[in-house]
């Protein structure tokens, strides 16, 4: 059976982690044992952003490098 996307409820049954460092909304072109893509949406009241510059959401540089 292959699975073609996986959903944030099934991903915290596999990972320990939890909100806010759960990065990770879905994963989609799973290649088992090999690769995926992961999936996060950028929200304007996450952690990341807030406080970067006040009033301004926006997600930092050194977070979009890794993206």
């Amino acid at each position: 059976m292959t699975v073609k996307e996986i959903d944030k409820k099934i991903i915290q049954n596999l990972l320990p982690h939890r909100e806010p460092m759960l990065l990770i909304d879905k994963l989609t072109n799973i290649v088992p044992l090999k690769s995926a893509t992961a999936i996060m949406y950028v929200k304007k009241k996450g952690f990341y952003v807030q406080g970067h510059f006040p009033g301004q959401p926006v997600m930092p540089g050194v977070l979009i490098v890794e993206a």
